[in-house]
């Protein structure tokens, strides 16, 4: 893909009223939400428990219905064969992404790129004041940004018709 832009290492994810999830690589590029864990066998297989068995599978569950598409690599084949790791992430996002081609990227400056991440971390409505404090920027800098965000088809306006009080990620199918 050429660079990092859109991947976080242990990225949290809020859980379902019991605490956080950590994804080992969280990879948050619109529309999708990709999570890649890494799974030594001596932790994830051969000494695991019952109990850690059952979390694991629970918490793949969870991420699952709350939107992400997980991939699970073996620590082993990422040592000994990484080019073939290489091969099954990039084909990976080629096919989530490869619709929009190479001329046709999108690009966005990184205060947008970072008001996306923090709508994904966040999944509700958020406010201007909410960016603000994110990015500690002012008032005229913030609703700029997030009105050429609703513009380019990244944000919808959550609540407000005048005036946008509040703004959601755009619903993609």
């Amino acid at each position: 893909m050429g660079n990092f832009d859109y991947l976080y290492a242990e990225y949290e994810v809020p859980g379902f009223g019991e605490g956080s999830f950590f994804i080992d690589h969280a990879y948050l590029r619109p529309p999708h939400k990709v999570g890649w864990e890494i799974d030594d066998f001596s932790t994830h297989g051969q000494h695991a428990s019952r109990r850690t068995f059952e979390y694991e599978r629970e918490r793949q569950n969870l991420l699952v219905l709350d939107g992400w598409t997980v991939f699970r690599l073996p620590l082993d084949m990422i040592r000994e064969r990484p080019r073939k790791c290489q091969q099954f992430v990039l084909q990976t996002l080629g096919r989530l992404y490869g619709d929009f081609g190479a001329d046709k990227e999108i690009t966005l400056p990184l205060k947008q790129r970072e008001i996306l991440r923090f709508a994904h971390k966040l999944q509700r409505p958020f406010t201007p004041a909410d960016i603000r404090v994110f990015l500690g920027t002012g008032d005229k800098l913030t609703r700029l940004l997030l009105h050429d965000l609703v513009m380019k088809g990244w944000l919808d306006a959550a609540s407000g018709t005048q005036r946008v009080r509040s703004f959601q990620l755009r619903k993609r199918h």
